[in-house]
């Protein structure tokens, strides 16, 4: 069996360059959205941000789940060259075909939404542009998958700063030449042609087993049948939580208009970089967890508790730091433009609550998918969606976009109770309250904290001592977290040991 110390490393391997590539293009995006709000903001961008809202939707769809289940079985039959190869071939061959009929429901949806709320042409247009780059990324998609089947999960997360910096390259240049939010959309589907290739390149040179998967593309009734019916759970379990994630911006946009999209979008935008944690460390472990579920349940135990403790520790420490500094991220993402002020911040403070129990949502999905036990969790996003989509009816008109904020994070509790039920029942209890504690102990000590004070620190864009003494105060509150769980010693031992191995072996390399 392999040593603790060892699957450290591995999957700090596999999620370490991958996340830290991923905040490289987090930073570079939330550049390109400042010049968007500044360029286009004020209501313009609405339409854009719609758009890419079906797009999510739409590839959501368009990847079915494929992707997990071509990684799943690859890193189990990776010995296998044919079975690689015929893999790979029928999940490409499907996912094409399920975009390309993707393109009557957009039909649909561009008819419905300039008919009644006002979409506009260019909004119409854009739509139609971004649905255009579901073709090359069902190939870049299932390429990524097959490279996080041999646990190479470097190369896709590097490929994808290069991809961000064309895009954002690009769409600055349809700025410059006045060409809108089409010009946007034009962007960004000339970029993800452009990873498309590269991908291509990958393939031919690093996996010549699959041949010329493109030109020898079959499948037949039976594999798609097989595939749809063993994909639908995990399509539909994404795409449940994509709706319950974002389902809130198709309420707003009727309700409080374009800009109310726009108030929103620039609270969510900070959401994005601490959404990338758990899929980047779910993907690290899930081929581990894939070969364990087959054989070693009580390892399969020992990671997933492991993992839930990093996190919840991390999402405490976030959750100070954005409840502290939401007003400077917000002022710095739309310019400080009043129109904003205060709505997204207040926003953002709520919506940062929902990460500890994302964390520990995300984790759980996909111990349960490891077990092939995808089915059972459907109905639990369906009962959240249903959940989620009611509340935001109701509390939107009421309280705007702090609705949707707030039902955010009691969706994400909806979700939680009976993951955990599941998780427990096939793998041993989860002792969530002995892994939470800890970090809510160091957290409520820094949130006490910062209410006694915010009104010494209240009129921190006054000047500069102001502003010094305002991110001063929020560095401190983050080093009082880390001192109460210091006290706490939220971590045993022997995994202190694996972060000592860990740093050690980072620090050589």
């Amino acid at each position: 069996m392999e040593s603790e110390v060892g699957v450290a490393r591995r999957v700090a391997s596999n999620a370490f360059n991958p996340f830290m590539a991923q905040i490289v293009t987090k930073v570079l995006l939330l550049g390109y959205a400042v010049v968007l709000y500044r360029a286009l903001g004020g209501g313009e961008l609405g339409a854009y941000f719609l758009a890419g809202y079906v797009l999510l939707y739409t590839s959501t769809i368009s990847e079915w789940g494929l992707g997990t289940l071509l990684t799943r079985e690859v890193a189990k039959e990776r010995g296998s060259a044919e079975a690689v190869r015929d893999d790979f071939r029928q999940t490409l061959a499907l996912r094409l075909f399920i975009s390309l009929l993707l393109f009557v429901p957009v039909g649909l949806f561009i008819l419905i939404y300039t008919s009644l709320f006002d979409l506009g042409t260019a909004g119409a247009w854009t739509v139609v542009v971004l649905t255009l780059s579901l073709l090359p990324g069902a190939f870049s998609g299932t390429v990524t998958s097959l490279l996080n089947a041999y646990e190479r999960m470097t190369v896709p997360a590097l490929v994808g700063i290069g991809t961000s910096v064309l895009n954002v390259a690009l769409g600055l240049g349809a700025l410059a030449l006045g060409w809108g939010i089409i010009g946007l959309a034009l962007a960004s589907l000339l970029s993800t042609l452009a990873t498309a290739l590269y991908f291509a390149r990958i393939l031919r040179r690093d996996f010549p087993e699959v041949g010329a998967p493109v030109a020898g593309l079959r499948l037949s009734r039976d594999a798609a049948v097989a595939l749809l019916k063993t994909g639908w759970p995990l399509m539909l379990n994404a795409l449940l939580v994509g709706l319950f994630f974002r389902v809130d911006q198709f309420i707003i946009q009727p309700v409080l208009g374009d800009l109310g999209v726009e108030k929103y979008q620039a609270a969510y935008s900070y959401l994005n970089f601490v959404l990338l944690i758990t899929p980047v460390v779910t993907l690290a472990l899930f081929p581990r967890m894939a070969r364990h579920a087959r054989d070693d349940i009580s390892r399969l135990n020992y990671e997933y508790g492991f993992a839930l403790k990093v996190l919840l520790v991390l999402a405490g420490l976030i959750v100070v730091m954005t409840v502290w500094f939401a007003p400077l991220l917000i002022t710095i993402v739309t310019g400080g433009k009043q129109i904003y002020l205060p709505d997204s911040p207040v926003a953002l403070q709520i919506l940062i609550f929902f990460l500890p129990f994302s964390f520990v949502n995300g984790v759980t999905q996909y111990v349960l998918i490891a077990l092939d036990k995808q089915r059972l969790i459907t109905g639990a996003f369906a009962l959240t969606v249903a959940f989620n989509v009611i509340a935001n009816l109701v509390l939107i008109p009421l309280i705007g976009i702090n609705g949707a904020a707030l039902t955010t994070v009691l969706s994400e509790l909806v979700l939680l109770g009976p993951f955990l039920v599941w998780v427990g029942r096939f793998i041993g209890p989860v002792p969530v309250v002995a892994l939470a504690w800890k970090p809510l102990v160091a957290g409520l000590v820094a949130g006490a904290l910062m209410w006694l004070g915010w009104s010494l620190f209240v009129q921190w864009k006054s000047d500069t001592t102001a502003f010094a003494l305002y991110v001063g105060a929020g560095i401190g509150f983050a080093l009082a977290y880390g001192l109460v769980l210091l006290l706490l010693r939220p971590f045993t031992s022997g995994e202190l040991a694996s972060f000592r191995s860990i740093l050690s072996r980072r620090s050589k390399s």
